[in-house]
């Protein structure tokens, strides 16, 4: 280990102007930080296509800008456009549930009625250049910070071999250092590109079978918010054991209520809990889960992760969140034992140096 102490002072006074210009770095990308973490996720989980793509063509400019809007555009796009109806449907389901207060807790962090209503927007645009100015303002951000998500998935696509390699060099003998930083970027890897995507595809598998049952489903009797139940689906299957099985069974038995006190029939309850176990449980996890996901962090923890993630920094917490988890994680389990010289295992990388 170097000792500070014995550095040079033109050494230390590199390290400070170093310091400083780190820190003026972090503050200007602050107020963008959910465009970046957002494109954090985007480089993790197309990484994978742009890598089989780069197999077969050398160019690796094209090959990021192809991976990003032929992959990364239309996750972004699936998942806001989920996002605005499943908000959409949550604001009907708590109308009609008669759960008005859920909707004034909802409201700090998220405008319903701007999101679900295109009329209200309007006539809250009429005549007013303070809202227009508003809106302008919203566009204006989101189309930053979405420039911003881009470039940095962009960037590091095609530079992430060159940054690797900078840091092998730049802590040349610091291996603890090295296997510090390749143990974070393979669990995001298992983060984003697994568990993400586990999520993203799960959603999106049982939002179409829901749709699809609520098509054949009798009179007063069916899936009224598919897309909400879809994505609540996918978002349990991050629980232990049990995973979306807290969904749809509980589901699966308020038909069959519907149905016995309605007089209607029990076989739409019976078709959605084997439909929902087949093509919505068994095959995402056997097919998506089996292909993206690895590791072995505790998905316990990556749940609480994400829930804590939002509460504390809002939208892009659910990005942020896997850094701030896997960083910890990592540094609890690899250097804080050895700060107190107690660590059973030494640092080591994955050839075992020392």
């Amino acid at each position: 280990m170097i000792d500070a102490w014995d550095l040079p002072p033109e050494k230390v006074g590199w390290g400070i102007v170093g310091v400083a210009v780190f820190a003026l770095v972090i503050v200007a990308l602050y107020s963008l930080l959910g465009g970046v973490v957002l494109g954090l996720f985007l480089y993790y989980a197309t990484r994978p296509a742009y890598q089989w793509l780069d197999e077969y063509v050398d160019h690796p400019d094209a090959n990021a800008a192809v991976t990003l809007l032929l992959v990364g555009a239309p996750i972004l796009l699936v998942a806001g456009y989920a996002t605005v109806v499943a908000v959409g449907e949550l604001d009907r389901f708590v109308g009609q549930a008669g759960l008005e207060q859920f909707r004034t807790a909802l409201r700090p962090y998220v405008d319903v009625a701007e999101l679900t209503s295109p009329q209200t927007i309007l006539s809250r645009l009429d005549g007013r250049l303070t809202q227009i100015s508003g809106f302008l303002n919203a566009v204006l951000v989101w189309s930053l910070r979405i420039f911003v998500a881009f470039t940095v998935a962009f960037y590091l696509l095609r530079d992430d071999k060159k940054i690797a390699q900078w840091a092998r060099r730049s802590f040349h003998g610091e291996y603890g250092v090295v296997s510090f930083l390749e143990g974070v970027d393979d669990d995001l890897t298992t983060i984003y590109t697994g568990n993400l995507i586990t999520i993203g595809a799960t959603g999106l598998i049982a939002v179409l079978v829901y749709y699809g049952l609520s098509l054949i489903a009798p009179s007063g009797i069916g899936v009224p918010f598919p897309v909400l139940l879809g994505l609540v689906t996918g978002v349990a299957t991050l629980i232990p054991a049990v995973g979306m099985k807290l969904v749809y069974v509980p589901y699966t038995a308020y038909l069959a209520w519907q149905s016995v006190t309605g007089g209607g029939a029990l076989w739409f309850p019976a078709v959605f809990f084997v439909v929902t176990l087949l093509a919505v449980d068994s095959f995402p996890d056997i097919v998506v889960r089996s292909y993206v996901s690895k590791g072995e962090i505790n998905m316990g923890l990556i749940m609480l992760g994400y829930v804590l993630g939002a509460y504390a920094f809002g939208w892009y917490g659910v990005f942020l969140a896997p850094v701030v988890l896997v960083v910890f994680l990592h540094f609890a389990h690899r250097v804080f034992p050895n700060l107190l010289d107690r660590a059973d295992v030494p640092l080591v990388t994955d050839d075992g140096r020392r």
